[in-house]
This record gives structure tokens, C-alpha cells and sequence, in this order.
């Protein structure tokens, strides 16, 4: 909330030293009860959270041009800009600020629409509230402002907390994120306000604040999302945005928070997906082997040193084919998903191939290819993967997809049964299959790493794959896909100009940037972006002109033999000898699904009765991470994440709250009798193999 007007000139200089001398002389007068209040909110914060306590126990700022203003308000010179961080009346300037911001309200938002095509009983339920919501919102008047209470609000920039006062004192907000890089600022909020009444108002069930202080721009999303799956991601998409000042940090934390938005709101999965995990995953596990760690020790340091290139499917690939010949016997390839089509007929062979698309369409592609050719390859995956797809190669391996229902089977019945080994979860390997790769290659340890054709995006609709590639023919499109009536994203380019990507697409890009983050702590890792697609944060770009690879020729299969050895074992004999009924615990999912359709009743009378009765159902599953039920947690919070949002996206929609409370009613009902299904449908587990159908086979050049 900077004042705006820095001072131009000396006469100004003067006059503003002139009243600076004056503040501090306030300032002194007024030590005595700035230093109570200070030990009081420092007392409170030793008692409720004391992490916060220990973090400013002792701290000195470095912004020492401290004042106190007529009006009785603290004000500080700052000397990055050259001005008050205030006006000299700091309440009053809060006051218009959060006026303003209330009358004009920015948010976060998700547009959920009816899916065709698709026979899943989720997608059959969602369709079924958003029919309600079109019916339930006739006649409503939408809301322009804030609602008197809102689910969740994120505050960024708390300066001395007189906004965030304010806010709280006109406003009621169920869960609070405030975020505050500057911690001189933080200090000296322990001497401007009552920060005990503040967290007297989130003492209560159901509410809470979250303090995000001293921490960079680009840390605020991961350490959000932490809280925010504790909390429950169906508020993600409704969720009040507030800036309390400009600054670079704000401004950055803002644009990052903006920019990585997507993982807030996609890959919950949903309760049919997951039983087909479930019924994949046991059929595979007999097929294949299972990936563990066992240290960073387990391989010579050679193995790290290969360079390995990430092929993707992209337009730029075409771009590299030349190169990747010419560097073939130095480099370890990886293709991902279709890439491989695409390879076969430029006469090139990969030496690990990886795919992540449960579908049974992800295997019908090899049937294009010549067994031959797919001798040699190793064929990596998830445990939800069709089981089909370790037929069709001579070794492969699978590791542990994170919040799957299968995972957790494995992993639980494994540990009660005394198997101790470290099975695999390959973090940030969705929503495609190069995230897939970049998680192996983070497992395996190696350090330099090329992307070619992971261009997560296209420059024009009508070129948005390798030319080569099954997506065309005779440089027409075969009609298996198009991006035509796409909605798409605009996104900075490796090599400069734009990019335009589909919502899973720049998804890629986001968890890529993430891992990428984790990548870059190694001392040794260096990665490049060989792509003419998209940017990713962290990698280098590079031109394929400057590549330049002077590593030895390697022996690929040798490197293989390595890495299987290493990182994978047998399948844990726990899970292979028990039937799909005894690991399922269907009479305790009836349970859980009979207490989710309680509680909504005539004493639900507002918005903020929804939220809570809603925050409890989460909280109901959400306990279960924690139990043997895990995987109870894994089939319904996908669903649950779902249906929840669109009641509490059409809760904050309309101003008339009585009414559109009463009418949200009518939403609630349809997920109930999702709930009376699943029972059954968790009972015919491992029926639930997709079955695919014949649109690829009719449709992809393969």
C-alpha cells in the first residue's frame, strides 16, 4: 500500500525530514505502550503458534526509519523507493484501499462444464449437479461484491496489518493465507496492532489462518499447497485474492501464484479413474517389477554422467531428428507416449520408452509397431497403467503414482505384512508422460538431461505435433485429434515470442518447473530445452545448432542392465496372494459413504453452514490418509473435490443468501446418490480394466 508520491525535489526532501523528526519523537513518547503491546502479541504468538514466536524472538529489522504519524499509526521510510510506506494518515489510506477492494472483488476462478463422451459415473453425477446449478440459478441476482463471509482469502503483503484489520472487522473469512516476504514488516505489526483479537476470530472449529512470512515468491505456491490439501482444494477455485501493497516481491509472488494456478485446480482425479487403477494395478503387478530406492550409492557414477535426452511428440521435434542420429551411440533416449510411433518411422529406437495414460488406447499404438522393433526397450510406467502394456516389451518396470487408491493398497498391505523395502512414488510424474520421464530421470540420479519436442504447446493450431507423427497424414490431420476449437493459454516461448497451450499441456509445464526446482539443489545437474515450444522454468534453453556432446559411446544396454538392477525388484508377494475383496474394505467404505450424505438439514441456513458441513466431510476423508483406509481417502477425494466446488462456486455466485442456500440443496442431493453407488461399484474392483475402443486404431497414422 506504498504512497505513490515520492518526493521530488529538496524542498519536499526537507519538509518530509521535518516531519520524520517529529514522528519519532511520537514514537518515543509512545514507547511505553508500543512496547506492551508488542509483548502482548509476542506472549499470544508464544502460545498459539510458536513457531512464529521462535522466528521473531531477538529479531532486529534493517528498516530502522521508524515514526509514529499524528494520527497515532506507525509509518516507515522506505528507502528501496524513496517514500512512507503509508500516507500520513495510514488507517484512513487502508480504509479506501479495502473499500475499494471489497466493492471490487478479485478472485480465483474455475469453469467446470458438461463433459460428453465420457460414461463414467463421475462424469454422470457432475452433469447431473450442473444441471441443478442451471436450473437452481433462474431468477438469482449475482454477487458484485464480497460476501459478508467467504470460504478462503489470501492476503498478499500484510505491511502493519492496518488492512488486514480492517478486512477482518467488515468481512469473516473461514480459512485465511496471509503471505508477507518482508519480515521488518511483520516486526513491526507486533507493535501497530492487536494481533490477539485476530487470532481470537480463527480460534474457532472449522477456521484458520496460515502464515507464509520471509519466504521467496517462487516458494509461496508449494508451501500453500500444502495447507491448502490440508484444508480441502474444492475452495481453491473460489478463493478471494487481496494485494496489500505493491512491491516487487508481491508483485512476483502474484504473477507466480497466477502463472502455477493450475495445480490448485487440476488432477484430483475421481472415483471411477481410481477403481481403474485399482483393477489395473493387480493385474500388472504379477507382469512386472515394482521400483525401490536403495540409496544414491547403488550405481557408479558414469552411469549419472550419461547425457539423457526426454523425446517428446512436439512440432520441434522434427527440428532435432538429424541431431539425435548423429549424437545416437552417446546419449541414453527416452521417448514418451506416441513419440515412439514417431521414431519408429524416422528409423530411430529408443532405449526407454515410458507412458502414463491408464487407457487401454495408450497400448493400442503398438500394435502399429513391429515386435521386433520393441525388442530392446525398456518399457517404464505407473502402477495404474492397463496391464497390457507390459506385454508388449521384454522388461519392463512400473513405479507408485502418488494419491492413487492402488498405491496405497500396495504400500499399506506390503508394511502390515512385514516388507520393509522403499517402494517408489514418482512425484510430479502427471498430468503427461514427459513429467513421467523427468521423474525417472530424477529417480535414476542422472545429471544432464536434454528436452527435444516437449514443446508443452503449439505457434498454430494446425502444427501442434512432430509432422512425422501419427496425428497426420500426408500433412493433414487424421482427425484422432484436433486443437481447433481448443481453449487455449498464452505462454512465453523457449526462444522468446508465444506459445498457446491446452490447460493439461501448460499443467506439464507447471509440475516440469517444479521437479526442475528440486533437480536444479543437485550440485552436478544441469538440464536443456531444445524445444521451439514453451519456456520451462529452470532449464536452459538451448538451440539445437549449439549442441555439442563430447561424451564416449556408451553401451545403452549395459547402462539398462544398471539401472533394473539398482531400482527395481519383485513385486511385493504381500499384495499377489490376496483377492481384490480382501484388500478393498467394502463394509468400511459403506460406512464412511453413509456418514458423507449426513448433516445437511433445515438447520443449514447459511453460506457459512455449507462451508463448515462441507470442511467436515473433507476433514472425514482426509483423516483416513493417516489410517489403513488410506485408499478409502484415494477413491473418494477426487470426486468429493468436485461436487464440493461446484456447491460452494454456486454458494458465492448470488447475493441473496437465504435463497441460495436453500436452493444449493437441490446440488447436494445428486452426489448422495453417487455415494449410494459407489458401494457396488467398489465391490466389481477388478472388473474395472478399461476396455478401450476403436478411435485410435481408426484414426492414428501409427
Amino acid at each position: 500500500m506504498q504512497n505513490k508520491d515520492p518526493f521530488s525535489n529538496l524542498e519536499h526532501a526537507e519538509a518530509f525530514l521535518d516531519s520524520f523528526k517529529m514522528g519519532a519523537e511520537r514514537l518515543k513518547e509512545r514507547d511505553q505502550e508500543l512496547t506492551e503491546r508488542y509483548v502482548k502479541n509476542m506472549t499470544v504468538f508464544s502460545q498459539v503458534m510458536p513457531h512464529i514466536y521462535e522466528e521473531l524472538q531477538g529479531y532486529v529489522p534493517k528498516k530502522r526509519f521508524i515514526y509514529m504519524e499524528e494520527s497515532g499509526d506507525l509509518n516507515i521510510f522506505r528507502e528501496d523507493i524513496g517514500c512512507p510506506l503509508f500516507s500520513t494518515d495510514p488507517r484512513t489510506q487502508a480504509q479506501e484501499k479495502i473499500h475499494h477492494a471489497l466493492s471490487h472483488p478479485t478472485k480465483t476462478l474455475l469453469n467446470l462444464e458438461r463433459s460428453t463422451n465420457n460414461d463414467s459415473r463421475h462424469v454422470f453425477y457432475s452433469n447431473k449437479i450442473l444441471d441443478e446449478i442451471e436450473n437452481q440459478s433462474e431468477g438469482l441476482k449475482e454477487q458484485k461484491e464480497w460476501p459478508q463471509f467467504v470460504g478462503a482469502a489470501i492476503v498478499f503483503g500484510l505491511e502493519f496489518g492496518y488492512q488486514l484489520e480492517l478486512l477482518l472487522q467488515q468481512r469473516e473469512i473461514k480459512h485465511l493465507y496471509l503471505y508477507e516476504s518482508d519480515l521488518d514488516f511483520f516486526h513491526y505489526s507486533l507493535f501497530a496492532i492487536d494481533w490477539e483479537n485476530i487470532l481470537d476470530t480463527f480460534n474457532k472449529d472449522g477456521r484458520t489462518v496460515h502464515f507464509f512470512l520471509g519466504i521467496q515468491p517462487d516458494e509461496f505456491t508449494d508451501t500453500y499447497l500444502v495447507q491448502l490439501q490440508e484444508n480441502g482444494y474444492f475452495l481453491a477455485p473460489e478463493t478471494y485474492l487481496y494485494m496489500g501493497y505493491s512491491s516487487p516481491e508481491n508483485n512476483k509472488v502474484f504473477d507466480y501464484f497466477k502463472k502455477h494456478y493450475a495445480r490448485q485446480v487440476m488432477g484430483w482425479g475421481f472415483f471411477d479413474d481410481a477403481l481403474i487403477g485399482i483393477a489395473q494395478g493387480l493385474r500388472s503387478l504379477p507382469k512386472t517389477k515394482v521400483a525401490h530406492f536403495q540409496g544414491r550409492d547403488v550405481l557408479p557414477k558414469w552411469v549419472t554422467n550419461v547425457p539423457v535426452f526426454i523425446l517428446g511428440n512436439g512440432p520441434s521435434l522434427d527440428q532435432g531428428v538429424e541431431l539425435i542420429k548423429e549424437i545416437r551411440d552417446q546419449v541414453l533416449l527416452i521417448s514418451c507416449g506416441s513419440t515412439i510411433n514417431t521414431l519408429s518411422k524416422l528409423g530411430i529406437t529408443p532405449d526407454i520408452h515410458v507412458d502414463i495414460e491408464r487407457m487401454k488406447q495408450t497400448v493400442d499404438k503398438f500394435l502399429f509397431l513391429d515386435k521386433e522393433y520393441l525388442k530392446g526397450i525398456w518399457g517404464l510406467s505407473v502402477n495404474v497403467m492397463h496391464p497390457e502394456y507390459f506385454d508388449y516389451f521384454d522388461r519392463s518396470g512400473m513405479g507408485m503414482k502418488p494419491g492413487e487408491a492402488i498405491t496405497s493398497l500396495i504400500l499399506s498391505h506390503a508394511r502390515a505384512n512385514g516388507d520393509d523395502k522403499n517402494y517408489v512414488q514418482l512425484n510430479y510424474c502427471n498430468p503427461i508422460v514427459a513429467n513421467l520421464a523427468l521423474s525417472y530421470v530424477h529417480l535414476f540420479g542422472f545429471n544432464n538431461v536434454y528436452f527435444m519436442g516437449v514443446d508443452n504447446g503449439f505457434k498454430d493450431k494446425g502444427t501442434h505435433h512432430s509432422v512425422h507423427s501419427g496425428y497426420y497424414k500426408d500433412g493433414k490431420e487424421t482427425g484422432f485429434q484436433t486443437f481447433q476449437e481448443a481453449k487455449l493459454v498464452e505462454r512465453e516461448g523457449n526462444f522468446g515470442g508465444k506459445i498457446y497451450a491446452t490447460g493439461i499441456m501448460d499443467t506439464s509445464r507447471v509440475q516440469l518447473e517444479s521437479l526442475i526446482r528440486s533437480l536444479n539443489k543437485r550440485r552436478n545437474f544441469e538440464s536443456f530445452n531444445l524445444s521451439d515450444g514453451a519456456k520451462i522454468e529452470g532449464v536452459t534453453p538451448l538451440s539445437i545448432d549449439d549442441v555439442l556432446i563430447t561424451d564416449p559411446v556408451i553401451e545403452q544396454q549395459r547402462v539398462i542392465d544398471l539401472l533394473e538392477e539398482a531400482f527395481f525388484t519383485e513385486s511385493p508377494e504381500a499384495v499377489l496372494h490376496q483377492t481384490p475383496d480382501q484388500l478393498l474394505s467394502v463394509v468400511d467404505f459403506q460406512k464412511i459413504s453413509r456418514t458423507l450424505q449426513q448433516g445437511w438439514d433445515e438447520s443449514i441456513k447459511t453460506r457459512e453452514d455449507v462451508c463448515n458441513l462441507l470442511w467436515s466431510y473433507h476433514r472425514e476423508i482426509y483423516f483416513l490418509r493417516g489410517s489403513v483406509y488410506r485408499h478409502i481417502h484415494d477413491l473418494l477425494i477426487g470426486s468429493f473435490t468436485y461436487s464440493a466446488f461446484l456447491i460452494v462456486q454456486f454458494l458465492f455466485k448470488f447475493e441473496d443468501e437465504a435463497e441460495t442456500v436453500a436452493r444449493a440443496r437441490h446440488l447436494f442431493t445428486p452426489w448422495c446418490e453417487f455415494l449410494d453407488e459407489m458401494p457396488s461399484m467398489l465391490q466389481q474392483a477388478s472388473e474395472y480394466v478399461d476396455q478401450g475402443n476403436d478411435h485410435l486404431i481408426t484414426f492414428y497414422n501409427g
